[in-house]
């Protein structure tokens, strides 16, 4: 998946090589002169550096972009091996499950969880927003725990560990639409 990175790099990099191409069709069809191109080609190679970091910055943006587009995607489910075939487990459905269980906590208001794979099951981060009234420490060890346990039971991953990060500290209600 891009981040915001490579889709800046890529609308940069398409637009320069779009520019480049349509700069060579006009000179191919006869409306831009040859002798233009080579004037600004000799100003350009009047200043050697120029040049090169340019293409040193084309080069690098190539191979980004080409290494975004082929490199392994992440695994998108956990598959277990059954009896009778592959039992595959969206890591959204992990996720939505790993909320659930956390908005089930006394004090907290809101929840977003992500789920990552790891070497030996799967690791969560828990983002919540909770109410001033609780201990944040116990209530932490508390869905930690609860969530760890849940998970098991309900998918049978092994959780490695869960992340807990409180993102705000509120008392009040979130609305309802």
């Amino acid at each position: 998946m891009m981040g915001p990175f490579d889709r800046g790099l890529l609308v940069i990099y398409t637009f320069v090589i779009t520019v480049a191409l349509a700069w060579a069709a006009a000179v191919a069809a006869g409306f831009i002169p040859p002798y233009r191109i080579l004037s600004w080609l000799g100003t350009v190679a009047g200043r050697p550096e120029v040049a090169f970091t340019f293409l040193g910055l084309s080069i690098l943006a190539g191979a980004r972009l080409f290494w975004v587009g082929v490199r392994p995607r992440r695994r998108q489910a956990v598959v277990h091996e059954a009896a009778l075939g592959q039992v595959r487990i969206a890591l959204t459905a992990i996720q939505d499950l790993v909320e659930k269980v956390a908005l089930a906590q006394n004090g907290i208001r809101e929840a977003t969880a992500r789920v990552y794979p790891g070497k030996e099951g799967i690791r969560i981060g828990i983002r919540v927003a909770v109410t001033p009234d609780i201990n944040i420490p116990a209530t932490a060890a508390v869905v930690q725990e609860e969530v760890k346990k849940r998970v098991l039971e309900v998918t049978g991953v092994t959780v490695q560990d869960v992340a807990f990060t409180v993102k705000s500290i509120s008392a009040r209600k979130p609305r309802v639409e």
